[in-house]
């Protein structure tokens, strides 16, 4: 299969693998997750009051191999979704977030190592990366500041 006459597969899975390396978040100096979590559920009220759900319904023909229409397929989707979106980002922005990419910890940097779970955020660095948790969640370690080795632990 050569990805040049697949464009939309070779960009879905792009965005696959790099979904992998590396995850998008909210992100304030000094705040811990909780706070995170407050503020986020605040600008989610907020948005939510000021663009509530708006269902809409389109409907899209269906064709025969001759180019007849034969019947229509209903598509529904909400169309204050985007407006939701960006105020959320606003209200975000304004409570002083920025999104920021942070990075998947690499086995290879972690070594033989084990490293506290950031409670509260810091200034982003290189040795800042993320983890996944058992539960699916994610925290931040600082690999910088290890707290044992797998080995003696």
């Amino acid at each position: 299969m050569s990805f040049v006459k697949y464009p939309a597969f070779a960009a879905s899975l792009f965005v696959v693998l790099s979904g992998c390396t590396e995850f998008g978040t909210y992100y304030k100096e000094g705040v811990t997750k909780s706070e995170l979590n407050i503020d986020r559920g605040q600008c989610n009220s907020a948005a939510a009051a000021a663009y509530p759900p708006r269902i809409v319904t389109d409907w899209w023909p269906i064709y025969d191999g001759n180019g007849r229409i034969v019947g229509q397929r209903p598509e529904q989707y909400d169309i204050n979704e985007g407006a939701r979106h960006s105020a959320v980002r606003s209200c975000m922005a304004e409570k002083g977030y920025e999104k920021v990419q942070i990075p998947y910890c690499k086995d290879e940097q972690l070594g033989e190592n084990h490293y506290a779970k950031i409670e509260v955020a810091p200034e982003l660095s290189p040795s800042i990366c993320g983890l996944r948790t058992e539960d699916g969640g994610r925290v931040l370690i600082d690999l910088s500041k290890p707290i044992s080795s797998k080995s003696s632990g």
